[in-house]
């Protein structure tokens, strides 16, 4: 299977347009220690709803569900077309229609049709699988290693009082400063950005695996 069909995200310096009309708030801390304590909440989270629209590698749309534990649920949106996934102890289940698989995964039209009957799953660590990049605590890493940050203002988004942080990328991550300091949006400007939001943080039931699921390996791809 071409490995673009199942790996869909890129790094977390994502992206979310902002929304007009924040009021102003001030806090003190350095844009370091604000995404620092961003990198924490993120990595001691239970579980989170990450979604929106991405510019880059063909994916239009996601929206998923991590979880400490390694698992995820949700779907991607890639070329127009929707796959559901879900990750559940270390093996990976796809479900999406035929053109999903001709376009984005380019197999035969033969063996696209085929998958499109059935859930197929792989090992979460072969080369078909998505691997550990959309696990939280590495998301969480890969935060708190953004590059040269500064702060862009105090504000109200989604209802909270938020600081957005801006890093040498361009990106900016908008990180709540009432209650825990959770990541609220990740925005990258421009004609060419998109958008990804945080929410419902903790309040997720871990999914269970498809029923009658296919091994990808038996269709021969």
């Amino acid at each position: 299977m071409h490995r673009r069909g199942i790996v869909l995200l890129v790094p977390l310096a994502l992206l979310l347009t902002a929304a007009g009309g924040r009021a102003v708030t001030r806090h003190s801390e350095s844009a370091e220690q604000y995404v620092k304590a961003a990198a924490k909440a993120l990595g001691s989270a239970r579980s989170v709803r990450i979604s929106g629209s991405i510019s880059t590698s063909g994916v239009e749309h996601v929206d998923l569900v991590l979880f400490a534990s390694g698992d995820l649920a949700g779907n991607v949106t890639v070329d127009g077309e929707v796959m559901q996934v879900r990750v559940v102890n270390g093996t990976d289940y796809f479900q999406a229609p035929a053109a999903y698989w001709e376009k984005v995964s380019k197999l035969p039209t033969a063996t696209a049709k085929k998958l499109a009957r059935y859930w197929v799953s792989t090992p979460n660590s072969g080369s078909s699988g998505f691997g550990t990049s959309l696990d939280i605590k590495p998301l969480a890493a890969q935060l708190g290693a953004a590059p040269g940050l500064s702060i862009v203002g105090h504000e109200t988004v989604d209802g909270r009082a938020a600081v957005g942080v801006k890093s040498s990328r361009g990106d900016v991550l908008w990180i709540a400063t009432s209650g825990t300091p959770y990541p609220i949006e990740e925005v990258e400007p421009g004609s060419g950005g998109g958008s990804l939001t945080f929410s419902g943080w903790n309040s997720f039931v871990l999914p269970t695996p498809p029923k009658q699921a296919v091994a990808l390996s038996s269709f021969g791809s």
